[in-house]
């Protein structure tokens, strides 16, 4: 039996309409969990054998979000974190790619079951609305790291963020 944490490498999408809004998932854990939360993440998920981390990028923006035909923009945002909730614990590590979008329209028809029962909402949050909520955001400095995006500052290299 081995001790060794296994990785997850996920893609994860920074959506941003033409009113400079980011599109967030309001995610509830199953109350089964150790300890559940609420909270609002960017759509992605995990990068599946044989894919690089665009196709991935690509391919979940479809699955959750319905968007399809917008080209995808550069890697911004990386987060590396030990899930020590999950059974078993988990090394995630994950690569943000910006997505602009002219339109706002998105549908959940090809979400995976498990999506549908966790995504419990969608919204399109402004920088001040974000800054402005009580709720939760991950990361958790989301207000700080959209507003360089929306102001034209994108990160080269991509930026770590830490929660």
């Amino acid at each position: 039996m081995s001790d060794a944490i296994r990785e997850r490498k996920s893609s994860r999408l920074v959506i941003v309409n033409q009113r400079d809004e980011i599109f967030l998932f309001c995610h509830q854990d199953p109350p089964t969990r150790r300890n559940p939360r609420r909270y609002w993440v960017t759509p992605g998920g995990g990068v599946e054998p044989g894919e690089t981390w665009e196709q991935a990028a690509i391919r979940e923006l479809w699955e959750e979000t319905g968007i399809d035909r917008v080209p995808l923009g550069p890697w911004v945002w990386f987060r590396t974190k030990v899930n020590p909730e999950a059974e078993p614990p988990f090394l995630s590590v994950e690569r943000y790619f910006l997505v602009r979008v002219e339109r706002d329209d998105v549908h959940f028809d090809n979400q995976l079951a498990y999506e549908r029962e966790v995504y419990q909402q969608h919204q399109w949050w402004s920088v001040a609305a974000i800054r402005a909520s009580d709720d939760t955001f991950y990361p958790v400095e989301m207000a700080g790291l959209l507003a360089q995006i929306v102001a034209g500052e994108m990160p080269d290299p991509p930026a770590e963020i830490m929660e």
